[in-house]
């Protein structure tokens, strides 16, 4: 049996991946078992848990949720197995004091106990990472951690202290390392591929899968310009979490309004005044695959 598990990163093109593949699930029922991040709700949560305290407890509690999730294939080892999650590389850096993937490998480790005993010692594994160029990644991350939590940091203080995480390429040299008697590991840069299917159609090559036939997406989770210092002022303001938030949520629909019903000018347009702080209180890649060999 052939598996390929898709583990990280987050901001590296994973939700561009995992839409396609839920896009494309009629054509490929039939060629690929495929789990993806609403399959694996409860392991992720255990893998952000144990990455913001590494306890051998929460790590176990990790592969029992993993166990329960591949339960259904079990006995399936007649047509390979896709699994893309990057919160199974852990916490995204950037928030909670996390600013690395220090335990991605020992994640890879306990994965790759669960594909065993789901498929037996001869099982033919490979670790598939998506990364991005540095600089690129942090800004990424900077607005998805700006979006979804109350950071306070401005991009140069975000960046600085990011920058040693930032180096992707040596989470996945640590996990060949651990792993390399038991899996391959794969990884692909896709700071500026063209192409937005390649991560997935390699990994379904390494599975042997058709995938001439798929039907491409729109990129997701672009981010819209100007809104970041934006929703680093709000993150500084005197407002109420939930304040904060569901001025946020409105900023971001009324851009989504305005993506479908006008023309895009500029890449976004300028916020209505009942969506700043003070309004809100009154209304409330170069394409580079690295194959790692085993050992």
């Amino acid at each position: 049996m052939k598996v390929v598990i898709h583990q990280g990163f987050h901001k590296t093109g994973t939700t561009t991946l995992q839409r396609t593949l839920s896009r494309n699930q009629n054509v490929l029922k039939d060629r690929v078992n495929v789990l993806l991040p609403r399959d694996l709700k409860d392991a992720g949560f255990s893998a952000r848990r144990y990455a913001v305290a590494p306890k051998d407890r929460t790590l176990q509690n990790f592969g029992k949720k993993l166990r329960s999730a591949l339960k259904p294939f079990e006995g399936c080892t007649d047509k390979p197995l896709l699994i893309s999650n990057e919160e199974f590389s852990g916490l995204i850096p950037g928030r909670k004091g996390m600013w690395s993937y220090s335990q991605t490998h020992v994640l890879a480790q306990a994965i790759l106990d669960q594909i065993c005993q789901l498929a037996g010692e001869q099982v033919q594994t490979t670790l598939l990472f998506t990364t991005r160029d540095a600089a690129e990644w942090i800004r990424s991350t900077y607005w998805q951690n700006l979006r979804s939590n109350r950071i306070l940091e401005d991009l140069p203080e975000y960046s600085k202290a990011l920058q040693h995480g930032a180096n992707l390429d040596a989470v996945v040299q640590r996990v060949q390392e651990t792993v390399s008697s038991r899996a391959d590991v794969l990884s692909i840069n896709v700071s500026d591929i063209d192409d937005r299917l390649l991560p997935l159609t390699r990994a379904l090559s390494i599975l042997n899968v058709r995938s001439d036939d798929l039907v491409a997406i729109e990129d997701q989770n672009v981010q819209p310009n100007g809104s970041a210092e934006y929703f680093l002022e709000l993150n500084r303001s005197g407002m109420t979490d939930e304040e904060v938030a569901a001025a946020k949520r409105a900023h971001l629909d009324d851009l989504k309004a305005t993506k479908t019903n006008s023309p895009k000018r500029n890449g976004h347009r300028e916020r209505p005044d009942n969506h700043s702080p003070k309004g809100m209180k009154q209304c409330c890649g170069i394409f580079n695959v690295a194959r790692l060999p085993r050992n």
